[in-house]
């Protein structure tokens, strides 16, 4: 029986992201398979399988104000259907059907499915960056950022927060910085 690569891929993220102090990260417990029915038949669409994968290890995770969305279908809360629901439906600029607003920015933009464009054997699909403010058209499409969402999470959540902090969320120093400069 041949193992899935993206069920792999997110448990060796789920290990990476467990190796993060319980103070800077959020690890969901995992989502009631209910709810990913329920999103997908409300929605007619289907969500791409490594992020349901994901999700069955967690519903939604948060490293230090970066986030990939859960969906919990609350009244309060940002989660994936009330992010869809309004990218979709209540904003001024609306987002094309085939694109599913997973991470925020934290500027109103967001890392979206484009569940149109599969990748890994129908598993995954490709990741687009959506600018809430820009009017896109079926010729001027928002970028293609990474080619799945273990390639997004290893870059934009874990990789960049390791960028500029340790496991427990410690600035790390730079060459230049705490250094007096010199006087010439």
């Amino acid at each position: 029986m041949k193992t899935s690569n993206y069920r792999l891929e997110i448990e060796n993220i789920i290990r990476e992201l467990k190796k993060f102090s319980d103070n800077i990260l959020t690890l969901n417990p995992p989502i009631n398979p209910e709810l990913i029915i329920k999103f997908e038949k409300k929605y007619q669409l289907e969500l791409p399988n490594d992020y349901k994968y994901l999700l069955s290890q967690s519903n939604g995770i948060n490293l230090m104000g970066d986030e990939v969305l859960g969906i919990t279908f609350s009244d309060y809360g940002y989660d994936l259907a009330s992010t869809y629901e309004f990218e979709h439906f209540d904003n001024q600029i609306h987002q094309f059907d085939y694109l599913i607003p997973f991470s925020p920015d934290g500027g109103g933009n967001f890392y979206c499915f484009d569940i149109r464009k599969k990748t890994n054997d129908d598993d995954s699909c490709k990741i687009v960056f959506w600018y809430s403010n820009y009017e896109y058209s079926e010729t001027d499409e928002p970028e293609i950022t990474h080619d799945n969402l273990s390639n997004f999470i290893n870059e934009c959540i874990i990789g960049w927060t390791l960028e500029d902090y340790d496991y427990d969320g410690n600035r790390k120093i730079t060459s230049n910085e705490g250094k007096v400069p010199k006087r010439g």
